[in-house]
């Protein structure tokens, strides 16, 4: 039983077209795959990880005010109120966000000022602003520090009592 030759030969392309026509199908399917692999954890994280800056950021602005503060406050020193500070804004500043100084809370984070220790003087000379996760390992997962010497310190287990240098 001998085919003819012609025959097989025209069945062969279609062979050839049908493979051919799934290496472009798998191709965006793997693409599609990897690119979920990249993202999705990248969605997890990120909330967690932008909490923790505006924390620092709002550390580092707290560090901000409190220097203008007892600049123009010469006789008082640091404060540990907030509406004391807020008065320390300038107009032109782009990063404060609407209700950072007026509550204690902001992105997740619990916003303290603390530790102000008058000298002999009568004039504060210490404070300590922490910034700690509202819902610790959901808004956060470290705790933030920062005094009156600025030096940012963190604790991992997210409590400001053990924070400790960078």
């Amino acid at each position: 039983m001998n085919m003819p030759s012609n025959q097989y030969d025209v069945t062969k392309p279609r062979v050839r077209q049908q493979r051919a026509g799934w290496v472009p199908i798998l191709g965006v399917a793997l693409f599609l795959l990897i690119l979920a692999a990249v993202i999705i954890p990248g969605q997890i994280v990120s909330p967690l990880a932008r909490h923790e800056a505006n924390a620092v950021e709002g550390l580092h602005l707290l560090g901000d005010l409190e220097l203008r503060y007892a600049a123009v406050h010469p006789s008082q020193g640091f404060t540990c109120e907030f509406a004391a500070l807020k008065v320390q804004v300038p107009s032109d500043e782009r990063h404060i966000h609407a209700g950072f100084l007026s509550s204690d809370s902001f992105e997740g984070y619990r916003f303290l000022l603390s530790g102000c220790e008058v000298g002999a003087n009568g004039v504060v000379v210490r404070y300590r602003a922490t910034a700690v996760p509202l819902l610790p390992g959901e808004t956060g997962v470290r705790a933030f520090c920062v005094d009156q010497t600025r030096e940012l310190r963190y604790a991992v287990d997210g409590k400001a009592e053990n924070c400790r240098p960078l």
